[in-house]
């Protein structure tokens, strides 16, 4: 293992972890049914997590940057969504936080039952189709067989439906460019910049790296990563209606001050959009 990661980012990412985990544990403590506080806890606690395994990848000087790379972009999805929560606010963000968490729901049950599914519809005699070094997959056929899956099409198509709503391109606004939508939270003036790189991070990651002449460098990726953590953070902030906490003003100020090194990360004021510095006071004659 190597410092790789630049430690003034290492020390924001254990900053916005820890004050991350200082909430989460009051609200599991204190449980809440509040739709937008939850949606935008599982956000930043995704966010946080693809975040640090990015980080943690880039210190292992054997793994390809473009493992990082490909785990931020599961980061950036994170934030945005987060943000689209809470670019609006009262009733409708309790609706819209509350169909993202359905979303989660119906997901994980339309995937678990076309599992069962396939293992019925591809495994018919398991004396053939099984590993016989493997006895327990024989015993499993005869208990998905018991499973009832009639309700695979309707599942599907309530998916396909929330998953739509929800698309990375949906909901950054990618192609509106109207002012009102672009403005309608702190965070979505960030988004396109974000969108940039998630695009590049894309592009990086689905071609051969040695054909590229610009590529992620450990700085630019560890930047953006902790970048995206801080927005979804903060995020989960808002929903709390503490976006004014003292500890998530100092931490914010810690990555606005960050020096990203311009050749590197060709726009280094990313948080200044997020976190603009307010107008001076004037001073008294």
């Amino acid at each position: 293992m190597t410092n790789v990661v630049d430690p003034e980012l290492k020390a924001i990412h254990i900053a916005v972890h820890n004050l991350y985990n200082r909430e989460t544990t009051f609200i599991q403590s204190n449980p809440t049914s509040t739709a937008s506080i939850n949606g935008t806890n599982f956000l930043a606690r995704q966010a946080i997590l693809f975040a640090d395994a990015a980080l943690y990848l880039m210190e292992d000087v054997r793994q390809p940057i473009n493992a990082a790379a490909a785990l931020l972009r599961t980061c950036l999805e994170a934030q945005a969504r987060a943000n689209h929560i809470i670019a609006v606010t009262g009733e409708e963000r309790e609706q819209r936080a509350g169909e993202f968490l359905q979303l989660m729901n119906v997901g994980h049950e339309y995937f678990e039952t076309l599992g069962i599914q396939m293992t019925k519809d591809f495994a018919p005699d398991v004396s053939n189709t099984l590993p016989r070094d493997l006895p327990y997959l024989a015993a499993l056929k005869p208990l998905v067989d018991k499973c009832d899956t009639s309700n695979l099409k309707e599942l599907k198509s309530q998916y396909k439906t929330l998953r739509d709503n929800w698309r990375y391109d949906i909901i950054i606004g990618r192609g509106r460019l109207d002012p009102a939508w672009q403005n309608r939270s702190d965070a979505q003036r960030l988004q396109p910049e974000l969108d940039y790189r998630f695009i590049t991070m894309c592009a990086f990651v689905h071609s051969d790296p040695a054909s590229l002449k610009l590529a992620p460098t450990p700085l630019s990726v560890a930047y953006i990563a902790v970048t995206a953590e801080v927005v979804a953070v903060s995020c989960f902030f808002v929903a709390l209606g503490k976006e004014k906490d003292q500890d998530l003003l100092n931490l914010t100020k810690s990555l606005k001050a960050f020096n990203v090194n311009e050749k590197t990360l060709p726009s280094n004021d990313l948080i200044n959009q997020l976190f603009p510095s307010p107008p001076a006071t004037p001073s008294k004659p």
